[in-house]
């Protein structure tokens, strides 16, 4: 995905954090499926994190509109089920979020 220009620049006008990951909400859903490291339900991530359907639901469209998570819709019984889990995308996308959040914030390394 390639980076924009705008605020939070670096000096060559490059974007040095990713938009799309660096919101609180879309931020700890990320961390928390990357953690779990398999696919958690909705109302799980929503207890856990503790939002709201619609902010999270907003937030869990927009990950998966740019491909880092994916969500599957099931019925068990006459109750809908859904199962978020992040993308190979996502994970790259993730990790390379940390590194230049890295590079950004003094002190983030560990000797």
């Amino acid at each position: 995905m390639a980076r924009t220009s705008g605020a939070g620049s670096d000096p060559v006008g490059q974007a040095l954090l990713l938009p799309l990951i660096h919101g609180r909400v879309r931020l700890l859903v990320l961390s928390f499926l990357l953690r779990k490291n398999k696919a958690v339900s909705f109302t799980a991530l929503r207890d856990e994190l503790k939002l709201t359907d619609g902010t999270l639901s907003v937030h869990l469209s927009k990950l998966e509109l740019g491909k880092l998570l994916k969500q599957e819709k099931t019925f068990v019984g006459k109750r809908p089920l859904t199962m978020v889990k992040m993308t190979p995308r996502g994970r790259r996308l993730f990790q390379q979020y940390v590194m230049d959040l890295k590079s950004v914030v003094p002190g983030l390394e560990q000797d």
